[in-house]
């Protein structure tokens, strides 16, 4: 198989993916983006390649096409490239999105094309993510045998592992790795709040704040969920949860959070929590049944 690809969509994720690829002896071919100055710095990360802005040109050169566009530009993608004329037989195209299943490229299948979804299980908070992000992550997959052939091959080449998902599952999968990660932001960024109110800069919100959180995660990929709980749920402590609630009616956002995580605490306590009497105590508190 020849490693030469095409990359659609010049922004954190295609310039991360295509620079990542080039590292790891693959050539590029064409870097597109509308935005003729997005592509140009793509090509000026990655160091390899010609920018454009002519989507049209993707069909000629390389064999594989990686479509690293937002999910509702795939498809106009897609068709734009099926509509270019170019011999698709046999070619390689990929979509990156997590949502989307590998049929929304019909319209590329349809001119021979073998066609699948290469979703990483990672965030990409710069165009110059450094290809060691790619390293043992997992890529969710799902398209035609010999397309999925090609994604291996990528997911190989960078280091990671493949997780082969169903259409039908993809929109759970994807609610579930957004939960994973944007949700834990915005739960920090509640955190910090709270500390903002209690009279602490971010800067040191941050730095008390980071450390827990690394060490939580530890905890859960070592010991699981349940036994990486801890704090006052766990323990059935329903006057520390009071108390806590009482100070959150000055920030009703983060009480309306604390409720919510705290009723699924609760559930991922399971046999390890409260006693059943502390649980409906602690549901009453929490706004639970």
């Amino acid at each position: 198989m020849k490693k030469i690809f095409s990359i659609v969509g010049a922004g954190r994720l295609g310039t991360s993916l295509a620079s990542a690829l080039v590292r790891r002896g693959w050539r590029v071919a064409l870097i597109v983006d509308k935005d003729l100055g997005a592509a140009r710095e793509a090509r000026g990360i990655i160091g390899a390649g010609r920018a454009s802005a002519a989507i049209g040109r993707a069909a000629k050169p390389g064999d594989v096409v990686i479509l690293a566009v937002p999910d509702d530009a795939v498809g106009a993608a897609a068709a734009a490239l099926a509509r270019t004329g170019g011999d698709w037989t046999g070619r390689a195209v990929l979509h990156t999105s997590g949502l989307l299943p590998a049929r929304v490229l019909d319209p590329l299948r349809e001119k021979g094309a073998r066609t699948a979804s290469l979703h990483p299980v990672q965030t990409f908070p710069r165009k110059d993510t450094p290809a060691a992000a790619f390293k043992g992550i997992t890529w969710g997959v799902e398209g035609d045998a010999e397309a999925v052939r090609t994604a291996g091959a990528i997911v190989r080449d960078l280091g990671g592992n493949m997780l082969f998902i169903s259409e039908r599952t993809k929109p759970l999968y994807h609610a579930a790795c957004a939960l994973a990660s944007n949700a834990l932001v915005a739960l920090e960024g509640t955190a910090a709040g709270l500390l903002r109110r209690a009279g602490i800069g971010e800067e040191t919100a941050l730095s008390v704040l980071f450390p827990l959180v690394q060490g939580t995660l530890q905890n859960v990929k070592n010991l699981g969920f349940e036994k990486a709980l801890t704090g006052p749920v766990k323990r059935g402590d329903a006057a520390t949860v009071r108390r806590h609630l009482e100070a959150l009616k000055a920030a009703p956002e983060a009480g309306e959070v604390y409720r919510i995580i705290g009723r699924r605490l609760l559930d991922l306590a399971g046999k390890g929590g409260p006693p059943a009497k502390k649980v409906r105590t602690l549901r009453r508190l929490l706004g639970g049944r």
